[in-house]
């Protein structure tokens, strides 16, 4: 990523931030639409997942120009992802509900650019998480 794309994911991410609610219910919605399945790795508890997801995000998006402070989190997150049967392609499909819903969310302020700077974003994520399943997949 260039710094340009990392300050777009940022600045994106940093107006979003005020219309988290908002934002939680449409990835939602956009991830179970695409994959039902997914509903297992979520709490049951709207408020809860929201504020998961928020702070999820705000931690990847304070660190996507080093990564390496959050990969044991990551990492984790993979492992206990892939005892409920999640791996690579569910990593794609929470990347595009996301994405969506940045989307829906931003309208048209969120360019094709903006696009582009958060799939390089999330595809560095699924890249860490996925080599962590390869490097160890006892730990599954």
């Amino acid at each position: 990523m260039t710094p340009q794309q990392t300050q777009l994911v940022k600045r994106s991410f940093w107006i979003a931030e005020g219309r988290r609610t908002q934002l939680a219910g449409c990835f939602l919605a956009e991830l179970f639409a695409r994959d039902p399945a997914l509903w297992r790795l979520f709490s049951s508890d709207p408020a809860l997942r929201r504020d998961k997801l928020h702070h999820a995000v705000a931690g990847f998006v304070a660190s996507i120009d080093r990564l390496h402070p959050i990969v044991p989190v990551l990492e984790w997150l993979a492992f206990h992802g892939a005892r409920h049967g999640s791996g690579e392609r569910q990593h794609v499909a929470i990347a595009d509900a996301f994405l969506a819903a940045m989307e829906t969310v931003l309208g048209e302020s969120f360019t094709p650019a903006h696009r582009q700077a958060w799939w390089l974003a999330c595809r560095s994520v699924i890249d860490v998480m996925v080599h962590a399943l390869e490097a160890e997949p006892l730990a599954a």
